[in-house]
């Protein structure tokens, strides 16, 4: 099992209640120290509720990530009162779910700025303190829809392939300085809560169908995602870094996302 025991560990998106919810718990689980930097109070503190009723550590510290200003400040503090950061999870992220035709400038800088632009100063304003701690490690969060393509997904998979692109290049840039680099690509996640659970809702047998749709038979939970996360994440995987990992039970080894707009029959 992995061990965080007094490790500073920071979850960007960690207050929602899938993905970032589950890696804030697992780690703390593990004795980390979660920070959970998110622009929602709500569900961020109601994370932080959920580990410290688990016996964890948690704290929220509210941010817009897509402002570098607050980026830094926020990075700033947390290295004041925790210590320096041991581990860094961007999962801070979103989607339009536009065509091309549909997308206009203001739309486009929105994914870009949450999805790439974040991670890319969070790493940057975390840096030096992972360095100076001997190395750490870096875990972003993108999507199957930046290794398959994904019908009107064009701005949110563009934005989440620089994010492969980025921990390649610093995996190159800082492997002497004992920092790792690595990304993890979900297929379709389904929690407590999102788009899925209301179509389900509306109409009965949608999550049967989005099974059916991948060759492991089913779709994923937010545990299959924190898992990986939390080992990428650990000295167990200290010889790994620069990977883009598809987390999605079988379906990029098929070559692509079912065809036409296929969510619309699901």
């Amino acid at each position: 099992m992995e061990d965080f025991t007094d490790q500073t560990t920071v979850v960007t998106g960690g207050g929602g209640s899938n993905i970032g919810r589950e890696v804030s718990r697992l780690l703390a689980s593990k004795g980390a120290e979660v920070v959970i930097v998110d622009k929602d109070q709500e569900t961020s503190q109601e994370t932080v509720d959920i580990i410290e009723s688990d016996g964890g550590n948690a704290t929220f510290v509210e941010a817009n990530l897509r402002d570098v200003r607050e980026i830094s400040a926020v990075v700033d503090e947390v290295a004041d009162e925790f210590g320096p950061i041991d581990v860094l999870v961007n999962n801070a992220g979103g989607a339009s779910g536009l065509r091309l035709d549909q997308i206009d400038e203001a739309e486009f800088d929105y994914n870009v700025e949450t999805n790439l632009k974040s991670a890319f100063f969070v790493t940057k304003a975390a840096l030096p303190q992972l360095v100076a701690n001997g190395g750490g490690s870096v875990v972003y969060v993108s999507s199957i829809n930046a290794l398959l393509g994904g019908f009107s997904e064009v701005a949110y998979s563009i934005s989440n392939v620089g994010l492969h692109a980025l921990a390649r290049c610093l995996t190159a840039d800082y492997a002497d300085d004992g920092v790792r680099f690595n990304v993890v690509c979900p297929g379709s996640v389904i929690g407590d809560s999102g788009t899925w659970n209301e179509r389900e809702r509306e109409d009965p047998g949608t999550k049967q169908r989005i099974h059916e749709l991948y060759p492991m038979g089913r779709y994923g939970d937010p545990e299959d995602i924190a898992e990986v996360i939390s080992f990428l994440s650990s000295d167990r995987a200290s010889w790994i870094s620069g990977v883009v990992l598809p987390v999605d039970g079988g379906l990029t080894a098929t070559g692509s996302l079912p065809g036409g707009r296929w969510w619309e029959n699901i």
